[in-house]
């Protein structure tokens, strides 16, 4: 309960606790925070070894990592690992959520992330580690190895993106003039409960106004549809001179076409909006999504001009498109490396067709692929097969000698063209279920796509550790030791494996 609820330790030893146990077994003798600790501990010890198991069965993964200010000022650096298990299922692991008592720097990073894959004892099995976009972290990864693959968070890339287009001077203004409404909403306790009635009044669902910052994605877009969607009730609001002074409600106002200008803004930003949360869902997040989604977005969303729509968000809609396929590589060229998101995609049966790269490219990305599939040997180690397959198996070699026929290469060929022949997935099915039935047909290809598509789309899943963290680490538990933030984070964050 302490650690799935993110109590303090000392829980158990409350005059609460020990009320409420007195009426439900009166003879019931609490534990004192040290033993409570000490179980805690085992608890942790008992989930570090599952993952332990889990993380040694798996041929790759993918970590995601980022650092965390505390309440208390003291600094942690986060690591999750990610994996796609036997049984075709995507899996995440917190790993560690520790002090970094050391600067920022890309060698000291490194330093920290190579301990702690030193301890999970996975140091030779990391494909890729996906970060945000500071040049401290980029330039660790290197340092760790020069074949670990450094992949910056889709989110965080789009937003900055979003980010240049919103220093447009007509946005900034109307992002003022919403933030202002909003927080005269937040700070009149009157304005608000008057709010809350009109919107009953006018059959509206009972929300409030969204502020807007500066760190958290995408909250400009929820700002805007909240007030768009409370139009009605807003205006009641700011025309009832009780409530609202008139010199207020001047200084509130939104005119007429700047509600317009609002509601052509949310258009332009709701593709990113939900892309962003395509891209931050848990364990189905991967690195294939990230180019065929951006494709659509741009010929789709950005590049379609809408009747009597405003010259400035046609503007936005070309700066926007050139930012996205600048920060994310989509105009590629096939003299240039290929990327790890084009590897993946390809693997994904879903996008495998590469319908959102440009044609001329399709055969330097395939093949790549062929180049690792023929530098690396996927075939079973232990496969077992009985006396009359290897007496089959060696009538074929044989023949197979005489004709001068690679049986090896033969079959690996025969297995790329037969999924190149294979009718594209939609892509609202699900790529690894689909792979899992098919794997004794494509088992090369099912090997790499195991390998690439583990690696996530974003560094959320960081993020979501720091979440937790900031409910464990409050104001009245800002003494915490960095050991015990490390331990209840380890444990809430894994609670799923506790038995």
């Amino acid at each position: 309960m302490i650690a799935v609820n993110q109590l303090p330790l000392s829980f158990c030893s409350s005059n609460g606790f020990h009320d409420f146990m007195s009426v439900v077994e009166p003879n019931y003798k609490p534990c004192k925070e040290e033993a409570i600790k000490t179980r805690l501990k085992i608890l942790s010890s008992n989930i570090e070894e599952l993952i332990k198991n889990d993380l040694q069965d798996a041929s790759s993964i993918c970590c995601t990592t980022d650092c965390w200010t505390s309440i208390s000022q003291e600094s942690y650096i986060t690591v999750t690992a990610h994996v796609i298990d036997s049984k075709w299922c995507a899996k995440s692991y917190t790993l560690t959520t520790h002090e970094m008592d050391k600067r920022h720097t890309a060698e000291n990073l490194s330093e920290q992330l190579i301990n702690t894959f030193g301890k999970w004892d996975i140091t030779n099995k990391i494909l890729a580690i996906v970060t945000d976009n500071s040049k401290n972290i980029t330039n660790a990864i290197p340092l760790i190895s020069p074949e670990i693959y450094s992949v910056k968070c889709a989110a965080h890339s789009l937003q900055l993106a979003v980010n240049c287009v919103l220093k447009n001077e007509n946005i900034v203004n109307i992002i003022k003039q919403c933030n202002k409404i909003v927080g005269h909403f937040k700070h009149s306790t009157l304005a608000k409960t008057s709010l809350e009635e009109k919107q009953e009044l006018l059959g509206l669902t009972k929300t409030t106004l969204l502020q807007s910052c500066k760190t958290r994605w995408n909250s400009i877009y929820l700002m805007m549809e909240r007030l768009v969607l409370n139009r009605c009730a807003i205006f009641n609001v700011l025309a009832d001179r009780t409530i609202t002074s008139q010199s207020m409600a001047q200084n509130l106002e939104i005119k007429e076409h700047e509600w317009l200008f609002i509601e052509s803004l949310i258009q332009f930003l709701k593709p990113i909006y939900v892309t962003t949360n395509i891209f931050c869902t848990e364990n189905n997040s991967s690195i294939s999504m990230i180019r065929p989604l951006l494709k659509q977005i741009i010929e789709k969303h950005l590049m379609q001009c809408h009747e009597n729509e405003d010259t400035i968000v046609q503007t936005l809609k070309q700066t926007l498109a050139s930012e996205i396929k600048r920060r994310f590589s989509l105009e590629w060229d096939s003299t240039e490396s290929v990327l790890l998101e084009q590897i993946a995609s390809f693997l994904d049966p879903r996008f495998k067709d590469l319908d959102h790269e440009v044609l001329s490219n399709h055969e330097a990305i395939r093949s790549k692929i062929k180049q690792i599939i023929n530098q690396n040997n996927y075939l079973e180690p232990n496969e077992i097969t009985t006396a009359s397959q290897e007496q089959q198996n060696k009538h074929r070699s044989d023949l197979e000698y005489i004709f001068g026929i690679n049986n090896e290469e033969n079959d690996l060929t025969k297995e790329f063209q037969n999924y190149l022949a294979e009718p594209q997935l939609r892509f609202t099915l699900d790529p690894l279920e689909w792979l899992k039935t098919q794997y004794s047909k494509y088992p090369t290809i099912g090997k790499l796509a195991k390998k690439y598509m583990a690696i996530t789309a974003t560094s959320v899943s960081a993020e979501r550790c720091f979440s937790t963290a900031g409910n464990i680490v409050t104001r009245k538990r800002a003494s915490l030791s960095p050991e015990n933030v490390n331990l209840l984070v380890f444990l809430h964050q894994n609670k799923r494996l506790m038995i």
